[in-house]
């Protein structure tokens, strides 16, 4: 996040919205404040990086947030969750997704096929 001048937000708001959240989804997973192993922004664009191979994040949760809108700022992209044969598509600036990081999620960047998609990333270890 600092990549975009948003960490101290971004930790403000895991502590302050994700974590009520996180200690309903993983029970015994509790810090407060909440500390983020990593956080990142990333861009797909289909001449630099369009997809990202499937792999499990190094972390005990993960947030995915969407940054740009599919279908206006880009084409393709999502992610896909190998495991449970399961696509989530973010149409939504904002929409964000809680999962676990290692062992039972593999997952996998789709396409981006058009123009450039952001996605905000946080690792989490509580």
């Amino acid at each position: 996040m600092k990549q975009i001048d948003f960490e101290r937000h971004w930790l403000y708001m895991l502590d302050e919205y994700v974590r009520p959240i996180q200690e309903k989804l993983f029970v015994g997973y509790y810090k407060q404040p909440v500390e983020s192993v990593m956080m990142f922004v990333v861009r797909y664009k289909p001449e630099e990086q369009a997809s990202l191979r499937p792999h499990h994040d190094a972390s005990t949760y993960s947030i995915d947030i969407a940054l740009n809108k599919r279908g206006v700022d880009y084409q393709g992209g999502g992610v896909h969750f190998l495991r449970y044969n399961c696509t989530f598509d973010a149409d939504v600036v904002g929409y964000s997704m809680i999962f676990p990081g290692r062992l039972t999620h593999l997952h996998e960047g789709l396409e981006t096929t058009q123009g450039t998609r952001y996605i905000a990333v946080s690792f989490i270890n509580p």
